[in-house]
């Protein structure tokens, strides 16, 4: 597939979770792109957790063990990134 985009959910490997403190069960959201980084995605809780808004994280491609994304028609397609 393709690179993480805004909006996607991701689980991150075990060894970068618990580097940013979180469980890497956990499903977090692309939040946005870095500009001046290529291949580093700032990840937000998804709006559903209680730290939503006090936490986040920047990662790159080849921290990120599997991206989700939902369709506007609702297709859902999971893949595992290529870093």
């Amino acid at each position: 597939m393709v690179d993480p985009q805004p909006y996607d959910q991701v689980r991150l490997h075990p060894a970068p979770a618990h580097t940013h403190g979180i469980d890497p069960t956990t499903t977090l959201i692309v939040a946005d792109t870095v500009d001046d980084q290529p291949d580093t995605y700032v990840l937000w809780h998804l709006d559903t957790h209680p730290d939503h808004h006090d936490w986040a994280a920047a990662v790159t491609t080849g921290d990120i063990r599997t991206i989700t994304r939902i369709t506007p028609t609702g297709d859902v397609r999971t893949w595992t990134p290529s870093p």
